[in-house]
């Protein structure tokens, strides 16, 4: 008896053993899955879609332990707002994560039944490996926001949150709120009790984030702000983003980065943006803001711009690299149709971040500024930047009748700042081709540069410049009314004048493809790839560092095309 019962002792300490062996290499505890579902009970376990439970409360109310799933029934609707921080999960991590989601056919709808000025349908407080995955939230009341993700108790980041494969629509900052907290996802390093609470690791992916219609006041699609820049290694990726009308002072964007460290925003679809703003400052389509080492590539977006019409305001561009914006890139991204230009250079300092050094290269801009609403197709305002700014492989082409624009005038490919200065050792504008057919009030086109301050400082080299009766080249007090004039000032080295010989230009616009797809917007638009004979081809200059493919992912070779086909 003594030697079964020592025999035991010794198995019991072997199980203990392997499972502090377990606790201490990390091994994962196997997942526990709670179902919710209209036919359900609170007062069911909840283990089993028989046993499942059935209201919003109950998921609020319950312990849950770690490495747990949430499971809503899919195709029903669950009226509520979900709530999860350390008190229902207290033990969480991105290798065991905290999962909501649906069960069975199509997707659960939680329809948000929360206000408030911080309300949020769905919020994570300081969980670790949040996950939100195939789920629909809607606006049922005047919720502030779809999700919220932030961090009120720790300095510690909470790490491993997604956000991916859901539907999220209707959400905006309540109307007379004096916050600007509000829209489908935000994300906080900020957080709305005035803590600094880190994030790290966050991901958006393959989700819907939208209005009801264009004109609709949802809106922003993804927004927040940092604590500095603390919140770090950020994916944004194979979102559709659209119909975000906004409110008439928006200062955000479809998709903004405030505050992020270490970032890639690509492959999202986002137009239709910006229908009720009337101010400045706002809106874009993909806007960084006090964010360093972010990389913006492969986006397609159009179409942010006032509906019905122009009355007042500006902004309304399509890519953004907005003030105290550091080591950032934005390159292969495909904008057209934005009321305002399709890449704005905003170079302001923000505290301690002075924006730059920066680079936008191989994007395609087609119609962009139809309103005329920034002045030119590429805008660096309001100032000569700081830090090395470079302009390379870009095409820039519009053909739009701007004559009867409520802003008198034409878009000029290139638009520089609201003062002179001298641009930062190391900026250099090269390789870029400005297409300008936009018939303005007074019949002309557009500048090819508008530089009525005379900023100097920047290097420009081997650009190609096409137009019918173009306004020439504003270049401080000085018009250089043809190519001629402007190849004599002596401003230029390499620069080219001919028509570029474009496949089909306005054909493409816009591009037939699925942001979830992990691929595209590319090949399209082929409009822009150059034929045979064109002056673009084989006549750019090298630059060093230049991303090794252009915007069709062709390698570039020694001597470039000029323009986004470069290889």
């Amino acid at each position: 008896m003594r030697a079964r019962t020592m025999c035991a002792a010794v198995v019991a300490q072997g199980m203990l053993g392997l499972l502090l062996a377990g606790v201490a290499t990390g091994t994962p505890r196997a997942a526990t899955t709670y179902y919710v579902s209209p036919t359900g009970s609170d007062t069911n376990t909840g283990l089993s879609a028989d046993q499942a439970w059935k209201s919003t409360a109950k998921v609020n109310g319950f312990k849950f332990p770690q490495g747990s799933v949430v499971s809503f029934q899919g195709g029903q609707t669950f009226t509520g707002c979900l709530v999860f921080n350390s008190t229902n999960v207290p033990a969480s991590s991105a290798s065991t994560p905290f999962k909501v989601t649906s069960y069975g056919t199509g997707q659960a709808t939680l329809k948000s039944s929360c206000t408030g000025d911080y309300s949020a349908a769905v919020a994570a407080d300081n969980v670790s490996g949040f996950q939100l995955a195939n789920m629909k939230v809607v606006n049922g009341t005047t919720t502030a926001a779809g999700v919220l993700l932030q961090n009120q108790t720790s300095s510690t980041a909470a790490r491993g949150l997604k956000v991916t494969g859901s539907d999220i629509s209707g959400f905006a900052t309540p109307s007379g709120s004096a916050s600007t907290f509000g829209g489908q996802i935000m994300v906080l390093g900020y957080a709305v009790n005035a803590n600094s609470g880190p994030l790290d690791d966050v991901q958006i992916l393959n989700n819907k984030l939208y209005g009801a219609a264009v004109t609709s006041n949802a809106g922003p699609g993804i927004y927040g702000w940092g604590s500095g820049t603390n919140i770090t290694n950020v994916r944004v990726a194979g979102n559709t983003v659209y119909n975000l009308g906004m409110s008439a002072q928006s200062t955000g964007a479809a998709l903004t980065a405030n505050g992020w460290n270490g970032a890639v925003i690509e492959r999202n679809l986002v137009h239709d943006i910006g229908a009720n703003v009337t101010s400045c400052g706002g809106a874009s389509g993909i806007m960084t803001y006090t964010s360093n080492d972010v990389t913006i590539r492969h986006n397609e977006v159009y179409k942010v711009q006032p509906v019905p019409n122009y009355t007042a305001g500006c902004d309304w561009d399509g890519i953004d690299l907005d003030g105290g914006t550091t080591n950032s890139v934005v390159e292969r991204n495909y904008t057209h149709d934005n009321a305002g230009s399709g890449y704005l250079a905003y170079t302001s300092t923000v505290g301690s971040m002075v924006w730059g050094p920066n680079t936008y290269r191989y994007n395609i801009s087609e119609n962009d500024d139809w309103a005329n609403a920034q002045g030119g197709l590429f805008d660096v305002v309001p100032s000569a930047p700081k830090k090395a700014l470079s302009i390379y492989g870009n095409t820039l082409f519009t053909n739009k009748d701007q004559s009867a624009n409520k802003k008198a005038g034409a878009s000029a490919c290139f638009n520089f700042g609201y003062a002179s200065g001298t641009w930062a050792a190391g900026s250099q504008i090269k390789d870029n081709i400005c297409h300008m057919a936009n018939k303005g009030t007074y019949g002309k086109t557009g500048q090819l540069y508008y530089n009525p301050y005379g900023q100097t400082g920047m290097t420009l080299a081997n650009n190609l410049y096409y137009g019918t009766n173009t306004g020439g080249w504003r270049w401080g007090g000085t018009t250089h009314a043809d190519f001629a004039a402007w190849k004599a000032a002596g401003l230029e080295s390499g620069s080219i004048w001919g028509d570029p010989l474009f496949t089909s230009p306005g054909a493409d616009a816009p591009c037939s493809w699925s942001p979830t797809s992990g691929t595209g917007p590319q090949p399209c638009p082929q409009a822009f790839t150059l034929k045979p004979g064109s002056p673009a081809l084989k006549t750019g200059t090298p630059v060093s560092g230049n991303g090794g493919v252009d915007y069709y992912g062709t390698a570039i070779p020694s001597t470039p095309n000029i323009g986004a086909d470069a290889g």
